[in-house]
């Protein structure tokens, strides 16, 4: 079955994690602290195992170095962000999932044109495509109401400069794989994904040359808008969940 963009298919990809995250939710709500750490291992599990899987197969299809090294958001937040937050419930690890990878990884499934490249939805690219997108969100899900971990504004602000951080880190090593001729979008710090409309934002700068590296300030400062105002407004969210919560 080959995939198409906003088929039946596609839409049931879009509302599978939510179904299945309720329905997790629901069924563990009322177990033990040992039971509900126990499914949020295989969480876990399942989020790393594929894409140690994901990443074997795109090595012996001999996709770019780039691609296998799991630098990009999504790919961080599989390996390491969920399993993470999960596993140690670090609140900076946790806070970090629940405003930027919850809408990436969701973001990854409504535009989810990389699955168009495949020639089937059972290639294991595709599966994998799909399981770790829809384990991000349920991943996450289950972090928050399960674990209901504790965020204030300080521990925002010390998880959003981790990220500044781990941004400008990215325009370097960008960089390097681009200089050697391999394209590069960790974090989209240097290039936008084709198709998306990170692409807008980079027509609207231009590159300059510093120190070997190339960059563009425009399009960078706009990303980092762009990602501010998605964590801000995630932030916003989950205050307001907890407050009802409470009351």
């Amino acid at each position: 079955m080959h995939f198409e963009m906003y088929t039946w298919p596609h839409y049931i990809l879009m509302i599978s994690p939510f179904i299945m995250s309720y329905i997790l939710i629901k069924v563990m709500s009322g177990k033990s602290i040992e039971a509900k750490h126990f499914v949020g291992k295989i969480i876990a599990f399942i989020l790393i195992l594929f894409m140690v899987i994901r990443n074997i197969y795109n090595y012996f299809h001999g996709n770019d170095l780039s691609d296998i090294i799991p630098l990009q958001l999504c790919h961080l937040t599989a390996w390491l962000i969920v399993p993470g937050a999960i596993l140690t419930r670090n609140r900076f690890i946790s806070l970090i999932a629940i405003t930027l990878s919850l809408p990436a990884g969701y973001i990854s499934l409504v535009f989810a044109d990389s699955l168009v490249n495949y020639s089937s939805l059972f290639d294991v690219g595709a599966i994998c495509y799909v399981i770790l997108h829809e384990f991000i969100v349920i991943g996450v899900l289950y972090l928050l109401f399960i674990y209901r971990p504790k965020f204030n504004f300080n521990v925002f602000l010390k998880s959003f400069t981790i990220l500044v951080v781990y941004f400008l880190i990215t325009i370097i090593i960008n960089n390097l794989f681009i200089n050697h001729g391999v394209p590069s979008f960790y974090f989209y710090s240097v290039l936008p994904e084709p198709g998306t409309p990170l692409e807008t934002f980079y027509n609207m700068g231009t590159n300059e040359h510093v120190s070997g590296l190339t960059i563009n300030p425009i399009y960078n400062l706009l990303v980092l808008a762009v990602s501010t105002a998605i964590m801000l407004t995630m932030f916003g969210l989950y205050l307001v969940l907890q407050k009802n919560v409470k009351s």
